[in-house]
């Protein structure tokens, strides 16, 4: 029952706690008397333990009910405790036993020992009086062990070499991660054999010599040659991973690092064997000087691997275009299209090139500056190489689409951080002439599609201005009015003669011509592979090559400029036909133009354009064909405008002065100028010279535009001079600051200049002027006249009126002051020399009646010149005028010299002629003043000549 139970707890509990405290009172004294060991005081120590922990199970009445689970709890534990303690003893007992064994089998082998030793002392002291007499023996005998034991392992090594071999081949087959593992094994086991190798073969060359037999052993070099085929393999794997890998993009990078890695210890590992091998050349032969062992030369070799991954792209890339058996005769039609986009492609795989495989070099390479570019470059001049030699089935616009795609090259190699020649480092040299047209003819099919886009402003006339430009010469020829038509064309093949004839235009706009290009009749228009035998790259090529523009693209410009000013001169040609045949063109303002011009100058700002996307090689080489080409127009404006006809009349004007007009004419050109516009006047249509004026000034400002395009395409004025000085290095010196537009431009500033002053002739040169201009200062018996009534004068201004008012109304106002002024100058001039040639003698009235044509030139011109450049003209009739009126010799004497300093080209004639008209003045005063106009004339004249 419950109140047993807890009867008897209480009783165990008593019982325990007098154990208790016998067991503490036997420690006590124990301690006390210092008998207590340790192991008791370990138990002591548990059984207190244990009784705290009881008491701390049974602290509470309502544990006494977990009394019998605490009990058999306690009773698992000391059974458990038993076992352990069984298990113990008998591992302790083992150990006991195997402990005693060991000591008696040491107690065995040390007495055995010891009677070794007594053996050994026994068996010294026997032999020792005969072992002193054999110490050569014994030391040979040792070195033979020696050797012996050095060549059974050297022997052994030798024939393990295969074997190692394969097992460094195996770690390539396992895992290609491998690489370097394989080359250090397999250059460990080549430096490990070396020695015995060269013994070897060393001896086995004396052998063979000493053999009287003849018959020489066979090298055993088999174990060897294993080694060296291992490492041609691990070799090639190493050359086949860097040139696979260049332009296999990301994830061949590290196979790269991977094999550049094996490249770098290689040369690492040469150079410490050169180094050390100069050491022992300078130890033992005293040689300083500094000659390396030529190592295996694993960086050429892998530099040469990248050259030749290039050459298998651009091989790749080309024979894609030619397939097997289509080269030869095949169309040439999409070649040029397909071949930029092959290079396009080849592009991108060189910039992923850039971004993987570069990084992968050690940067002491230069990989890409040194070796990657300038071997790219070259293929490239390769591929243009074979383009050029194919030039003469290409059409303008697939030679443009190459050029533009050469200057897109450049920009990017630019952007990858090389430096490409975007253009000759030395311009051509400028066309003296143009060349002569060839037959040209029209492309079926367009193969490259639409022209380049415009860029620039180009002038473009009126559909007024855009019809009639057909071939109105009736010949065969196309016109060759159409930018689209000129992109399209390519020359005609017509054999040798043909091919002759562009070689000779070629070499007239400044491009070198190979002999070996081949003719249309021998060109084979598809083969453009890089397999052609005269075109070689030297792999092993260490030289540092310089990125330079392409020769072969030059002559390709020089292809396309020949047609272009062919091209060009057949427009001039039409378009000057055009202007001869067809009648001016009144603009809205009232002023007459030749609209050919503008279309002359259309055209040409297309070709411009063209020229642009072709870059500042074709720039320049455009300049030189459009000056000439401007010049050459501008010449044919000038035989419009009556050029032929003043060099026909030029015998006839070069008679001698008549014996009315002795005027010295102080430079010879502007003589020549005179009589070419009166030569132009007299067959040339009066508006037609005003619309020369007109056409001429505006060709000058369009020809400055087409001059400001070519500046700001090559980048300065500069390099216009430059082709100025190249174009006339065999022609005489340029003159300063000049540029290859200035002729050009000079020429039509002279076509103006001529149209004014043959429009002023023409007034001139009109009969009723003549005519008017043969009745001044004519005074009849009686002193009167029509003259001096003021009528001749009087219809001379009008008439000359009407001419001025023609002027203003058909010639631009910015340029009409250019042709009033040479009619007042021409006027002016006339009216002087009908004065000294008619004015016989000097009446009352004539001086009245010379100021009043003053007045009336004056007003006739005042609406039309500027007041400054009238009063200086009419200075002179003026001081003419005022010779006229002196009354004495001393007057006449000091208006003479007024006269000579206002315009000393009159010379003396004047006073002789006005002079013998006073009949005032005595015959024997006469000759006095004349000796004082003539020394007045000198004096003027020698001032003039000092400054």
């Amino acid at each position: 029952t419950m109140a047993e139970e807890e009867v008897h707890a209480s009783a165990d509990a008593r019982i325990v706690h007098e154990i208790d405290e016998e067991d503490n009172v036997a420690r006590a004294r124990m301690e006390t008397e210092g008998l207590l060991p340790p192991w008791r005081a370990e138990i002591l120590a548990a059984k207190e333990d244990a009784s705290y922990q009881f008491a701390q199970m049974l602290a509470r009445p309502e544990d006494l009910a977990r009394l019998g689970e605490l009990r058999e709890e306690v009773a698992a534990r000391l059974h458990k405790s038993e076992l352990d303690l069984a298990a113990g003893l008998d591992a302790a007992a083992d150990d006991a036993r195997f402990g005693l064994e060991a000591l008696r089998t040491a107690r065995e082998a040390v007495v055995k020992t010891r009677q070794n030793f007594s053996v050994i002392d026994s068996l010294c002291e026997e032999e020792s009086s005969g072992l002193a007499d054999h110490h050569d023996v014994i030391r040979d005998l040792a070195v033979m062990r020696t050797n012996l034991a050095k060549t059974v392992a050297d022997a052994e090594a030798i024939l393990a070499l295969p074997a190692q071999a394969a097992a460094a081949l195996r770690l390539l087959d396992d895992d290609e991660r491998n690489l370097f593992a394989c080359w250090e094994q397999l250059t460990e086991l080549a430096m490990r054999a070396q020695p015995a190798r060269a013994s070897l073969e060393t001896a086995l060359r004396r052998d063979a010599n000493a053999s009287s037999s003849g018959a020489r052993p066979r090298p055993v070099t088999e174990h060897f040659s294993a080694v060296d085929d291992a490492m041609s393999q691990l070799e090639e794997t190493i050359w086949s991973s860097i040139r696979g890998s260049v332009f296999a993009g990301e994830e061949s990078c590290r196979t790269l690092v991977r094999a550049l890695r094996v490249v770098e210890e290689q040369e690492t590992l040469d150079a410490l064997l050169s180094t050390k091998a100069r050491e022992q050349r300078s130890r033992f032969f005293g040689d300083d000087s500094s000659r390396t062992v030529l190592g295996k030369g694993f960086k050429r070799r892998a530099l040469r691997e990248v050259r030749k991954a290039i050459s298998e792209k651009f091989t790749k890339a080309m024979e894609e275009l030619n397939p097997a058996g289509e080269a030869g005769e095949a169309s040439f039609s999409g070649d040029v299209p397909e071949t930029l986009q092959n290079l396009e492609i080849l592009m991108r795989l060189l910039t992923e090139a850039y971004d993987y495989a570069v990084p992968a070099f050690p940067p002491k390479y230069r990989i890409f500056e040194s070796v990657i570019a300038p071997s790219w470059h070259r293929h490239v001049t390769a591929v243009v190489k074979k383009l050029f030699r194919v030039s003469r089935d290409l059409s303008n616009a697939d030679i443009i689409g190459i050029l533009n795609w050469y200057q897109t090259y450049t920009e990017q190699m630019e952007a990858l951080g090389v430096a490409v020649e975007a253009a000759p480092s030395e311009l051509p040299a400028t066309p003296s002439t143009p060349p002569a047209p060839v037959p040209m003819i029209l492309q079926t099919s367009r193969r490259t599609g639409a022209p380049p886009p415009r860029t620039k402003t180009v002038v473009r006339p009126s559909g007024e201005e855009h019809s009639g430009f057909g071939n109105e010469s009736g010949d065969d020829s196309p016109s060759m009015m159409s930018l689209d038509a000129f992109l399209a064309t390519a020359p005609k093949a017509q054999g040798t003669n043909v091919a002759e004839k562009d070689k000779q235009q070629l070499h007239t706009v400044g491009v070198h011509i190979d002999e070996d290009v081949v003719t249309p009749l021998q060109t084979r228009p598809g083969n453009l592979g890089l397999d052609d035998k005269s075109i070689e790259f030297d792999e092993d090529s260490d030289a540092d090559e310089t990125i330079a523009y392409p020769e072969d693209l030059n002559k390709l410009v020089g292809v396309y400029t020949s047609r272009m000013s062919q091209t060009v001169q057949t427009w001039s040609s039409n378009i000057q036909k055009m202007a001869a045949t067809q009648p001016l063109r009144e603009a809205e303002d009232g002023t007459l133009w030749t609209a050919s011009d503008v279309e002359f100058f259309r055209l040409l700002n297309e070709q411009l354009e063209v020229a642009l996307s072709g870059g500042k090689q074709c720039v320049s080489a455009a300049a030189s064909v459009m000056s000439s080409s401007l010049l050459e127009f501008a010449s044919q404006q000038r035989k419009r405008l009556g050029g032929e006809a003043a060099a026909s009349a030029a015998s006839s004007m070069m008679s001698p002065p008549s014996q009315f007009r002795r005027v010295r004419v102080a430079k010879v050109e502007k003589y020549s100028d005179e009589q070419s516009a009166v030569a132009a006047a007299r067959v040339v249509d009066y508006n037609v010279l005003l619309a020369g004026v007109n056409d001429a000034n505006r060709c000058h400002a369009l020809a400055r535009e087409v001059e400001s395009l070519l500046i700001e395409a090559l980048g300065s004025s500069g390099a216009l001079e430059k082709l100025a000085l190249k174009g006339n290095s065999n022609h005489g010196v340029v003159e300063k600051g000049g540029n290859i537009m200035r002729p050009a431009l000079d020429a039509f500033l002279r076509n103006a200049e001529h149209s004014a002053s043959a429009a002023a002739a023409t007034v001139i040169c009109d009969p009723s002027v003549v005519d008017l201009f043969g009745h001044l200062f004519l005074i009849d018996k009686t002193g009167g006249g029509d003259w001096i009534q003021g009528e001749v004068t009087e219809t001379l201004a009008a008439t000359i009126a009407d001419y001025l008012e023609d002027v203003q109304q058909y010639v631009a106002r910015e340029h009409a002051s250019k042709v009033t002024e040479a009619v007042l100058s021409r006027v002016i001039n006339s009216t002087i020399e009908a004065c000294l040639r008619q004015l016989t003698s000097i009446r009352p009235g004539t001086v009245e009646r010379m100021e009043a044509d003053e007045n009336a030139l004056r007003e006739c011109f005042e609406d039309h010149v500027q007041e400054s450049v009238l009063e200086s003209a009419l200075q002179r009739f003026s001081a003419i005028r005022d010779l006229a009126s002196a009354d004495d010799a001393e007057s006449f004497v000091l208006a003479y010299g007024l006269l000579v300093r206002s315009a000393p080209e009159l010379g003396l004639e004047p006073a002789e002629r006005l002079l013998a008209a006073h009949e005032d003045i005595p015959r024997a005063a006469q000759r006095e003043v004349l000796d004082q106009c003539r020394e007045l004339i000198r004096s003027v004249t020698v001032s003039t000549s000092a400054r």
